[in-house]
């Protein structure tokens, strides 16, 4: 009786074993059936720290690269980056270039265009300057003035929320993350216009800068865009990002690229 019992245990521990194995291999190729293959393809643009590429090695790496290892780790499927830029994104999307844009955020127009998840996170929109004249961006009040000349990036939420409120700001809308930070330095804008991850970026890289944070404060929820036919790959998205916000690692990988802002 005790060798019965001891194989019904020892069998009884296989079929569990193999259960759960098969379980988990069924949610890994749901995955890949969803996507049609072993590859994601994720837009990104040379945005640090969104997306950074080393051009030695073509890798790339910043915030949205992190959650999208965290998404896609141990699901068999592989990742591979297609170059874009904001303004154009949809398009690509759309256009079938790639599969998944993140830090991409769901605006009214974007959203009659393409599908959203739920928010990856959240950034606050705020100026960033190298002079001694954080005073002068406490309020977007202040911001609103023919006297401030912002550079911004074509496309960036920073500009979608905040372009059509600053009437009076004079505007410097360029392509790239790059371009943006050249207008600053060269002195052709007062300040940039992006988001407190962006400027983090800068001010840890350059040594210098000051990020004000406007009241009343603009925070944007940032999403993972996607094509409008893709409702299964969008709730599988939900869900891992849901899992990821419960065990904390969204937040993780968020507090890597933040500084503390300057009160004016």
């Amino acid at each position: 009786m005790k060798f019965r019992m001891t194989q019904w245990v020892a069998a009884s521990t296989l079929a569990l074993g193999m259960l759960f194995g098969l379980t988990s291999m069924c949610a890994a190729a749901s995955l890949q059936d969803i996507l049609g293959g072993k590859v994601v393809r994720i837009g990104a643009v040379n945005a640090p720290p969104w997306y950074q590429k080393d051009l030695r090695t073509n890798e790339w790496t910043g915030l949205v690269p992190d959650i999208a290892q965290a998404l896609f780790q141990s699901t068999g499927v592989n990742i591979e980056y297609i170059d874009t830029q904001w303004g154009t994104a949809v398009a690509g999307l759309q256009s079938d270039r790639f599969d998944l844009l993140g830090g991409f955020n769901n605006t009214p127009e974007r959203a009659k265009a393409i599908d959203f998840t739920r928010p990856m996170g959240a950034h606050k929109i705020g100026i960033l300057t190298l002079a001694n004249d954080a005073g002068r961006y406490a309020t977007w009040d202040a911001v609103n003035s023919a006297s401030v000349k912002l550079a911004a990036i074509d496309g960036s939420a920073a500009v979608t929320l905040l372009q059509p409120r600053l009437v009076k700001t004079q505007w410097v809308i360029v392509p790239t993350s790059d371009a943006m930070q050249l207008e600053l330095e060269s002195g052709r804008a007062n300040a940039l216009l992006t988001n407190d991850i962006q400027m983090s970026q800068y001010i840890a890289k350059r040594g210098r800068g000051t990020m004000i944070i406007p009241t009343p404060v603009q925070e944007q929820p940032t999403n993972i865009g996607l094509r409008k036919d893709r409702a299964a790959l969008r709730e599988w998205l939900d869900q891992r990002l849901d899992s990821l916000e419960k065990d904390g690692t969204l937040d993780r990988i968020w507090s890597k690229y933040i500084v503390q802002a300057t009160k004016p």
